[in-house]
């Protein structure tokens, strides 16, 4: 490798003694800084104190001008030799990672977008609807009730993922509203963290606001510990231990479902096949319980969802033409194919040519799947659904025995309104799945309803 180490980012960039190699689909990719755990403790010091005081005596038309400028940075459209190019970037996180490099690109407009469009994230989570509130905390309800805007923490922590990109918007949008950030990003996928960080620093956030620490599992329980409220992603084994903690937000398995009381139109299996296949499958809002309810059947739902998800282009990662992820870990690949082996009928299984596990040196490949199962499914970290009917199942009870849902769809009015009424579903759309990902829309929550606080406020 003759790349630079790739470094932390904290109070400019730094090179550290400990280093890791990270290795990909081809081999080796890029030597990478290993923050110390001491440095986590300065970085939301740092944050909590010279970086909330920075953003906070910055007007907030001029913090979206500069998240603008970072998005145009973080796309390749900045300055000659301000950022690598934008080619070279989705190549490494798609052989770090897996994620088909379409997707990855895909993801470089989103989140780009959502940097330049941030100010409509924030009048969606203003009291007021206005962006004042952020530089000035005082308004007026009923006309003589005074209140306050305030902020109800000084630094946010992260702990990333590798599933997609686009997620890094939302610690951006918190810079937005003037709340410094400590990130630990995943460890397949540092790059995006550090690409961030710098087309931030370039467009002129304070250094001190911003703080990116690749590290071990440590490095992020203590950046979780540390900070004063904190955004954690992973699987269920990593979000379990801060279900309780008031303190910690926790993104893990989405669960996403799907329910039709009618048999679908074509259009909207269209939609919930992309559903089930969009970003490489591998995100909360993927689909993985389709439920055929009353006049939907659910054999004939399951053929024609397999029908429509082998369609997925299958590939290398580097293709931009491939729709279906890889697998740089080949024993992760094959625990994963287990369970969906266990998971139902695979429906798929008669449309695909050769298996679903598909081996190639490096890296693997799953083919997307679909299986008919009695019972519902777990999430699993790749194009995966099982379809299951609950002829008897009244709205609620349905949505009682779903546990809980990121997002959800509805074909049939019952079922929205059940859903729209329902604190186990954060997200609901009727009629298909929805087409993009919005800022204005919640992650499951606004981050204004953690980071900010409606406080009285009757000013002399």
């Amino acid at each position: 490798m003759t790349d630079p180490t790739l470094p932390l980012v904290s109070g400019g960039e730094r090179e550290t003694r400990r280093t890791r190699t990270l290795t990909g689909i081809g081999g080796d990719l890029r030597t990478v800084a290993q923050a110390p755990r001491v440095r986590v403790h300065d970085a939301v010091e740092t944050a909590r104190e010279s970086g909330f005081d920075a953003l906070g005596t910055t007007p907030v038309r001029e913090l979206l001008d500069r998240l603008a400028d970072a998005g145009r940075r973080f796309a390749g459209h900045g300055p000659p030799d301000d950022l690598a190019p934008v080619a070279d970037y989705a190549e490494r996180v798609a052989r770090a990672s897996g994620l088909p490099v379409g997707w990855v690109r895909t993801s470089v407009h989103w989140l780009a977008r959502g940097l330049r469009h941030a100010a409509e994230g924030l009048r969606a989570q203003s009291p007021t609807g206005d962006l004042g509130v952020y530089d000035d905390p005082a308004y007026v309800r009923e006309r003589d009730v005074g209140l306050a805007f305030a902020p109800r923490i000084r630094v946010l922590g992260g702990v990333m993922p590798a599933n997609d990109p686009a997620v890094y918007a939302w610690p951006a949008l918190a810079v937005a509203m003037k709340l410094p950030v400590v990130l630990r990003p995943s460890r397949r996928d540092p790059f995006t963290a550090v690409r961030l960080a710098r087309a931030l620093l370039a467009a002129g956030v304070p250094e001190s606001a911003v703080h990116v620490l690749p590290g071990d599992r440590s490095v992020g329980e203590t950046v979780t510990a540390r900070s004063d409220h904190a955004l954690v992603f992973g699987g269920s084994d990593v979000t379990a231990r801060y279900r309780d903690d008031p303190t910690v937000e926790t993104y893990g398995p989405g669960r996403s479902v799907a329910v039709l009381a009618r048999q679908p139109t074509d259009r909207e299996l269209d939609t919930l096949a992309r559903g089930i296949t969009r970003a490489g499958g591998r995100t909360c809002f993927n689909l993985t319980r389709i439920v055929a309810v009353e006049d939907c059947d659910a054999d004939t739902l399951a053929a024609a969802l397999a029908e429509r998800v082998v369609a997925a282009t299958d590939g290398p990662a580097t293709d931009p033409a491939t729709d279906v992820p890889s697998f740089p870990d080949p024993d992760r690949a094959r625990r994963i194919d287990e369970l969906a082996e266990g998971a139902g009928q695979d429906v798929t299984a008669v449309l695909r040519s050769g298996p679903r596990l598909r081996e190639h040196g490096d890296h693997t490949r799953l083919g997307p799947t679909v299986v008919r199962s009695d019972e519902f499914v777990e999430e699993l970290p790749f194009q995966f659904a099982g379809v299951t009917e609950r002829s008897q199942s009244s709205p609620t009870e349905l949505l009682r025995a779903l546990d809980s849902a990121y997002l959800g769809v509805a074909v049939g009015d019952d079922y929205e309104a059940a859903m729209a009424r329902s604190p186990r579903v954060r997200k609901v759309y009727g009629g298909g799945y929805p087409a993009t990902v919005d800022l204005r829309e919640t992650h499951e929550t606004f981050l204004a309803e953690f980071c900010y606080e409606t406080t009285t406020y009757d000013p002399s």
